[in-house]
Parts: structure tokens; C-alpha cells; sequence
């Protein structure tokens, strides 16, 4: 979800769009003003509307927040004043139906239809001329199986879409609301289509497209095939089945203190019911689902794909840019065939449901080789599950693709030339630190370096480099394998992460013998670094001669090129920004189909470089504190550095405040 929605666009818009009453969110927004508890919130808890239905007021109805308020009353005005016009409405039918309109905020052509003012087929043919959209009666236009395969039935009903035909790269839906076809652009992209929309007249375009789904023969006799364009992992239906009952015997025959007939009992019924499962894991409804989850999240640039178990679907959400998107829901009766279908491809046990597991699948997407990999977790409600996608070309970065200004940059290239030393990136989960260090990696020549990295997982395959995976079941541990890596003549040294007391003490014992050590810290910024690593009984005095530079860094959504805008910010934005009050302008995204209306578009770096000179080593060896560290260094921060990319129009204001601590 980007955002919060505000209280008084959003909810009016999801009363005008029938989904929740006028009584409903003036309920749950006194309830606000009592608790505290957002009013969106009260009414997801008490499910009076779905995750979906907030995500689209988010991200289409309400950005920016100011395109409802005069538009959609003239669009409204101008609807009845065209049916008068036709002779399809009285004058006094119009007055009635906009005092009721003004009452309860529902749109206006609903109350026109349910108080029999006009017909609801009057109403799409105007509503079609007006939009420029094509119209066609619902019974003219019978869904194709092509087409309903092409778009899962989650996918439909979240872009309240019914799919109808599909040529070449072309895919005919039907829908019911002429602003739905603008939403459809970003779907799209997903697909890797080119939607074209028809109006038509349905009472419940929701209960049409689950009758049309329903009379799709789902087929689940397939040959447990994953397609060898989308995963190297060729898995057949009878291996999963044998694997299946093989795992339920072990399991049933080590209750000892079951009878014979018993086990056997339980044997055939367990045996019986993982069959099935694996059948309908292979059939080929399930398999074009998930291909089309996993090309989505390629297509639209996403980095994770979320399976959540929730009430009453599972939600399928993507990751981009660093948030986390609604895409489509899958319905009860698939939720368990679509999760073995993931984890018969990541090569993973579909009859263990009670731990978690890890695996990998290589795919080709288009021309791009990808690893995704697999990680499953129990829940209450079902295994949720998340994807990670790793693309290859993504190691190929250099140091001047990761967003550095000039000076840091320079400053940087010149650090990783050193032939000995410690250095440090720090940042939380997901602030692209891996991709920093396997940058920094690429600056040094494997033709004459001897380069080992220790990681947990490994997530990329870097040519001419060693590579050891970190097993901690086995004791192959950082600590442990860093002892054993000091022995292989080694120029440089990639630990993945200090963790503990023992790994950092080896580190820096490496980077004092004439290796060059990248590692990693969590920590808020580059200065709590050398905090960190007193904190875990480094002593000062090595830290001060083991440590060449400190690298502090959050990644930052940028405003989309397509759509970016300026706008003169008030004095309260100026403030929160510590930007001068003369500041004429800003920049942001209004939203647009490239961006999937959220108006950013990819990401970059935001960066603090803490060189270790001369005089810093004299402050921490006599244990100085971060304060006098800082002041001493001159560090420009990353706050400094974001606000800079504020003001250059490079990122919005709402980003700066997200991500950075000022």
C-alpha cells in the first residue's frame, strides 16, 4: 500500500462506489477519534471491504488527491444532462436522483437504475459515447478458453475485467465502469498485453465472471510439466506422487503404536490425498496461473512476489520500488495447488506443511535468465509464501550505477583501490547493500586477485569469483569458514554479514594481515558502525587500524519521468524538510501508466561515505563518540545528500520523509 488514505477523499470514494455504506464510515471514523485506530482499518478487520478495494482508491481514484473533487461532478452533471437530452430522463428525475446523490454519495448512474429512472443498458451506451469507448451486450460477447486462461480469476475481479477473446498480443475484456479502463494500462503490463476494453450492461459483472470461470474445465490431468521456457526443474506428476507416498509411509510407519490395519488405513488415505494434491498442482489452469504470476512480477519490475494466506482469498501481492502492491487474489479451492505447484518447482516437499523450506527456481523469462528463490512459512491460515527474483544482468552493476554524487563516488572508487582493510556497508534489510558490495567486487580484477566471498544465501554467481555458501546446520559458519578462508591466500575477502562477536574479531584480525575485507553491519547510519563493533568487544585500537571507510546507505523511490510535475510546497513541507522558506518549487509524480499511477519509477542510492583518515583514527582509538566522529569528518549524511535529490526534482518530498531520518 503506498499511502494513508486520506479520511475524506478516499472514503467518499468508496461510499460513491457502493462498497461501503455512508453509515459504515462515519461509524469507523468516530471510532478513529475514540481509538486512534485508522478508519480504513476498522473496516478491513470487520471485512466491510477488501485490501483490493483500498489499493485501487490509492493508487487511481485519489492520485493526486485533488482529481475527484470538481471532475467528478461535472462528469456526473454532464451524464444526466446527456440522458435528458436523449429523451431517456425527465427533468424531474434528474433533480430527485441528484438530492439522493447528495444524501448518500453513490454515483449517480446506480441511483438512476435502481430507482427505474432508465435501464441499465440507457445508461452504458451513454456512459460509452461519453468515455469514447466501445459498447457491446453482454450476450454477444461468450469468453474464449484462451482468454479466460490468460488472466487468472483473482486478476479479473480485482481489475473488475471479464476477459472475452484474445488475438496475437491483443486481449478483449468486458467491463462495466468506464474509469476501470484506465486502471487496465498497468494491467497490461503485467500481462504483457494490449487490453481492449468494451463496455457492457451487467447487473454483477463480479457474479458473471465466477460463472464463466466456473465453466472453465479446469484441467488437472496435465504431465506435472513445468514448460522448459519458464524453469529448468522438469518435474513429473509421478515423481511428486511417489514422493508423496514414500514421505507418508516413512511418516505412518513410525507410529509404532498404531495397529497394522490402522497404518495401513492411514497410509492409503494420506497417500491418497497428497495425489491429489500433486494433480492438481499439474493441471493446467494452475500452471498458467502461476507462469502468469511469475511474468507479471518480470514484466512490471518487481523484486518480490508475496503469497499471503488471509480471509476469505489468498492475496498475491508484488514488491516495487520497495512497496508492496495488491495484484490479484486466489480463490480458496486453488490456494493449496497453486502453493505446491511453487514448491514442486522449487524442488521442494509438497507433503511438509508444518516447517519451513527453502529452494530455488531457474527460469528464462523473454531473453533474461532468473533465479527465484523460494521461501515457504506456516501460518494460521496457510503456508504463505515468497518469491525472490534475482536477475544475473543486475551483478554486471559498476559504481557509477548506484547513485552516488561526484565527490562520493570519486571518494569511493579510491577506497576500494586500497590493497588492505575493512570496509563497511551498513543499512537495514532490503537498502541494497549486496548490490553495493558485489559493485564494489567488480572493480577488482579476478585475472589477478584471488577473490572468496562467504555468503548466506548466494544469491548471485559472480564468474572468476569462489563463492562459498554459509550452512550453519553443517557448522560451516561465518566465524568458522572465515578462520579456514585466512588460509587459502586470499587478496580479497567478502564476508556477507558480522553477526556476532567472533566473526567481527576475525574480520578485522583478516584486514590487518593484508586483505582487503567488505563486509556488512546493520546499523542507521555509517558512524554507528564503529558503535556496533566496540559493542561486540572489538577494541578501539584495532577498529582504528583495521577500518578504511564506513558506507551508509537507503534506497529511495524516484519520481517518474513520465508524469513528473512541479508545485509550490507550503511552509509546513518546507519545515519538515529543513528546506528554506524561499524555496519556490518541488517536484512529484501525478501518476501515470508507466509508473502504475504512483508516480515514482525505479530507485537509486542514497549514500553516506565515512573515509577513515588520520585524524579519525586517533579519535577512535581514544573511544571518542559518534558526535565528535562526525564533526571531526565533515560527513555529508544521507539526509543531506536525499534533500539534494529533493530539491534537483530526483526524488519527491513524501519519499525523503518515508525513508530518511533527519
Amino acid at each position: 500500500m503506498s499511502g494513508t488514505p486520506d479520511k475524506n477523499v478516499a472514503g467518499e470514494e468508496l461510499v460513491k462506489q457502493n462498497l461501503i455504506s455512508r453509515e459504515d464510515l462515519e461509524k469507523a471514523q468516530e471510532q478513529e477519534q475514540a481509538s486512534g485506530t485508522p478508519w480504513y482499518k476498522q473496516l478491513l478487520q470487520r471485512n466491510l471491504i477488501s485490501f483490493g478495494a483500498v489499493e485501487d482508491v490509492l493508487r487511481y481514484e485519489i492520485h493526486p488527491a485533488d482529481l475527484l473533487s470538481s471532475t467528478s461532478r461535472t462528469e456526473q452533471k454532464s451524464l444526466g444532462d446527456q440522458l435528458v437530452q436523449q429523451g431517456d430522463l425527465t427533468g424531474a428525475q434528474l433533480k430527485e436522483a441528484l438530492s439522493i446523490q447528495k444524501r448518500t454519495g453513490r454515483r449517480l448512474g446506480q441511483i438512476l437504475v435502481d430507482q427505474g429512472f432508465t435501464s441499465r443498458t440507457t445508461l452504458q451506451r451513454t456512459l460509452a459515447k461519453q468515455n469514447g469507448i466501445e459498447f457491446a451486450l453482454l450476450e454477444k460477447c461468450p469468453s474464449s478458453r484462451d482468454a479466460l486462461e490468460t488472466v487468472p480469476e483473482g486478476m479479473a475481479r480485482k481489475n473488475k475485467m471479464l476477459p472475452v477473446s484474445i488475438e496475437g498480443d491483443r486481449l478483449t475484456v468486458l467491463i462495466d465502469d468506464p474509469q476501470t479502463s484506465t486502471k487496465l494500462q498497468s494491467t497490461g503490463v503485467l500481462l504483457g498485453r494490449r487490453i481492449h476494453p468494451i463496455l457492457t450492461a451487467v447487473d454483477d459483472l463480479m457474479e458473471e465472471i465466477g460463472r464463466r470461470y466456473a465453466g472453465l474445465n479446469l484441467d488437472f490431468g496435465g504431465d506435472g510439466q513445468a514448460s522448459g521456457r519458464h524453469s529448468s526443474r522438469k518435474f513429473h506428476l509421478d515423481e511428486a506422487v511417489v514422493h508423496t507416498i514414500n514421505h507418508s509411509t516413512e511418516t505412518l510407519e513410525g507410529k509404532s503404536s498404531m495397529s497394522e490395519h490402522g497404518v495401513q488405513q492411514e497410509r492409503a488415505e494420506e497417500g491418497s490425498r497428497f495425489e491429489q494434491i500433486a494433480r492438481d498442482a499439474s493441471g493446467s489452469s494452475v500452471i498458467k496461473m502461476v507462469q502468469t504470476i511469475i511474468e507479471g512480477a518480470v514484466n512490471s519490475g518487481a523484486t518480490d512476489i508475496h503469497l499471503d494466506p488471509q480471509e476469505p482469498e489468498m492475496r498475491v501481492r508484488y514488491r516495487i520500488d520497495g512497496i508492496l502492491h495488491d495484484i490479484l487474489s486466489i480463490p480458496p479451492g486453488l490456494e493449496t495447488a497453486v502453493v505446491s505447484r511453487i514448491k514442486i518447482m522449487a524442488d521442494l516437499d509438497i507433503t511438509e506443511t508444518r516447517r519451513p523450506q527453502d529452494g530455488h527456481i531457474s527460469t528464462e523469462i523473454g531473453n533474461r535468465d532468473l533465479d527465484v528463490r523460494v521461501a515457504t512459512l506456516p501460518t494460521f491460515l496457510g503456508e504463505r509464501v515468497v518469491c525472490r527474483l534475482l536477475d544475473q544482468s543486475s551483478i554486471l552493476s559498476g559504481i557509477r550505477d548506484l547513485g552516488l554524487e561526484a565527490d562520493d563516488e570519486e571518494r569511493l572508487g579510491r577506497i576500494i583501490d586500497q590493497p588492505y582493510g575493512m570496509i563497511l556497508v551498513t543499512g537495514p534489510t532490503g537498502s541494497g547493500k549486496t548490490t553495493t558490495l558485489y559493485a564494489a567486487l567488480n572493480q577488482k580484477n579476478v585475472m589477478t586477485d584471488s577473490i572468496v566471498t562467504l555468503e548466506d544465501p548466494v544469491e548471485y554467481q559472480l564468474s572468476g569469483i569462489n563463492q562459498v555458501q554459509i550452512d550453519n546446520d553443517i557448522g560451516v559458519t561465518f566465524a568458522n569458514t572465515l578462520r579456514a578462508a585466512l588460509r587459502q591466500d586470499i587478496d580479497v575477502l567478502l564476508v556477507g554479514e558480522i553477526r556476532d562477536a567472533e566473526t567481527a574479531k576475525i574480520a578485522v584480525r583478516a584486514a590487518m594481515t593484508g586483505h582487503l575485507v567488505f563486509s556488512t553491519l546493520h546499523t542507521n547510519d555509517a558512524p554507528e558502525a564503529i558503535s556496533t563493533l566496540r559493542n561486540m568487544g572489538v577494541p578501539s585500537f584495532l577498529i582504528a587500524s583495521a577500518l578504511t571507510a564506513v558506507i551508509g546507505q537507503r534506497l529511495v523511490r524516484t519520481i517518474c519521468t513520465g508524469c513528473k510535475t512541479e508545485f509550490k510546497p507550503n511552509s509546513s513541507l518546507l519545515k519538515s524538510l529543513q528546506l528554506p522558506p524561499t524555496t519556490k518549487k518541488l517536484y512529484r509524480g501525478a501518476g501515470c501508466e508507466s509508473c502504475f499511477n504512483t508516480g515514482n519509477r525505479g530507485r537509486t542510492g542514497i549514500f553516506e561515505v565515512l573515509e577513515i583518515n588520520a585524524a579519525l583514527r586517533n579519535l577512535i582509538g581514544e573511544d571518542a563518540s559518534v558526535e565528535q566522529l562526525c564533526k571531526s569528518a565533515k560527513l555529508k549524511t544521507m539526509a543531506t545528500r536525499c534533500r539534494q535529490k529533493v530539491k534537483d526534482g530526483v526524488v519527491n518530498p513524501e519519499e525523503f520523509l518515508r525513508v530518511i531520518r533527519t
